[in-house]
């Protein structure tokens, strides 16, 4: 194999690329590139056999040919290349030389035939969701996600399918996100289908769809396992095993209270109250709809004590309730929107947050029972 290519495409696919390679030292070559060159096209692939990504850049292709060598101190060294310096690659058997304009250097490589094949799913079905719109579902649900592996369908997204709308959704017990697009197109004969795509894949699709510009994202679902296509990219992922909660019973369709409020000015006073809040995170929210107000206080007898009050659309019933300041932040800063609506059902109920104007996005959080 010999080609050229300019160092910042090169850094650009490798940082994509080396973030599905793993530290197993028992299996070195799962901590490496397998670097091809075909076709006018340098493909770099790199696998932990759970998740996969392969990408390609052009290039001066002038042998073809592959070569397996070691992630992270290839990407290492190239991350130090000048702008647009132009790079050469040439296997020597297992080794591989690396030259530009001043230095040439030679990496230890392993026989090419030990690398694992990069996965083809069988597919039962796919669909095709905008970019964008994945990008940014996919970034609000996982702030409800657990990052415990204890129970791996809350440490993933479930995705249901239906004809008309995809629903992604996660939970960690304490709270809940709720995220509904509509597809650009599906294979036919879905009607209604639903996967767990695990944590970590989540976390690189959205590194993959933010590095490209491609519109469209392609979703080949098989036996569990999915195979992502979007513009030179491919995504391959195992799915998470098990069942996820029902949770629509949880969402809250009536209130006894509701509040629409400026999530920002909302938000900085739930910031400075945490400054003050116990060990057990906790911020305390008592609406008076007589007077249209909301306070948000807090207290810590070593620290001191934080109370503001201000003015509310408030309805209903007055009530006090207290939330762990980390799960209701999380919750109001997913949203973008001016303003919020919370709908209340006493101090020991769920609180759910949605935009006034959207019915697409949804947040629901526990109190902490008893605090009050």
């Amino acid at each position: 194999m010999k080609c050229v290519i300019l160092s910042d495409n090169l850094k650009k696919i490798l940082s994509l690329v080396e973030r599905s390679t793993t530290r197993d030292i028992t299996l070195p070559i799962l901590n490496s590139f397998l670097i091809s060159a075909e076709n006018g096209l340098l493909e770099i692939t790199g696998t932990n056999l759970e998740l996969g990504i392969e990408s390609s850049i052009r290039g001066s292709i002038q042998e073809q040919g592959s070569i397996v060598i070691p992630a992270k101190i290839f990407s290492s060294y190239i991350s130090t290349l000048q702008k647009d310096e132009k790079v050469s690659l040439e296997s020597k058997e297992n080794d591989v030389v690396v030259k530009t304009q001043s230095q040439e250097t030679i990496f230890k490589g392993f026989p090419f035939g030990d690398f694992p094949p990069f996965p083809h799913v069988k597919e039962l079905y796919t669909m095709t969701l905008g970019r964008l719109d994945l990008t940014q579902a996919i970034t609000k649900t996982l702030v409800a996600i657990s990052r415990s592996t204890i129970k791996p369908e809350l440490s993933s997204i479930l995705f249901k399918i239906t004809k008309e709308i995809v629903v992604l959704s996660s939970t960690d017990s304490f709270r809940l996100s709720e995220e509904k697009i509509k597809p650009i197109s599906y294979s036919v004969g879905v009607s209604q289908e639903s996967f767990l795509l695990p944590l970590r894949t989540c976390e690189e699709l959205i590194k993959v769809c933010e590095s490209n510009s491609e519109n469209n994202v392609v979703f080949s679902v098989g036996n569990g396992e999915v195979f992502i296509r979007i513009s030179n990219t491919n995504l391959y992922s195992r799915l998470t095993e098990g069942n996820f909660p029902e949770y629509q019973q949880i969402i809250p369709r009536q209130y006894s209270t509701s509040m629409v409020i400026d999530r920002q000015l909302l938000a900085g006073h739930i910031k400075r109250a945490s400054i003050f809040s116990n060990k057990l995170n906790s911020v305390t929210i008592t609406l008076n709809p007589e007077s249209k107000t909301c306070a948000v206080e807090s207290n810590n007898r070593d620290v001191g004590d934080y109370k503001a009050e201000f003015k509310s659309d408030s309805k209903g019933s007055p009530v006090t309730i207290v939330f762990n300041f980390h799960y209701l932040l999380d919750g109001i800063e997913s949203f973008t929107d001016e303003s919020l609506f919370m709908g209340f059902n006493g101090d020991s109920n769920p609180l759910l947050i949605k935009s006034p104007k959207k019915e697409s996005s949804l947040y629901v959080v526990m109190p902490m029972k008893g605090a009050v």
